[in-house]
């Protein structure tokens, strides 16, 4: 499994797990992303985005992390 740092935040780093070649997550996900938003200074908020389609992905990394290249 790759994974990728799409943003560093103070506590926790937003992520992106990509499965190894030729493999995909269970439920047929071909990446997971994971977000965390701030909450006070001892934790933040997870959110899990999940993706099936490649195209999905794309569109998503273009518009919220447009210097992010895989």
């Amino acid at each position: 499994m790759d994974c990728y740092i799409l943003k560093e935040n103070v506590l926790s780093d937003n992520l992106l797990m990509l499965p190894d070649e030729n493999k995909v997550f269970k439920g047929g996900y071909i990446a997971i992303m994971k977000e965390y938003t701030f909450l006070n200074s001892w934790t933040d908020k997870a959110s899990i985005k999940r993706f099936r389609s490649e195209k999905q992905l794309n569109s998503y990394l273009k518009k919220n992390y447009p210097n992010f290249e895989y």
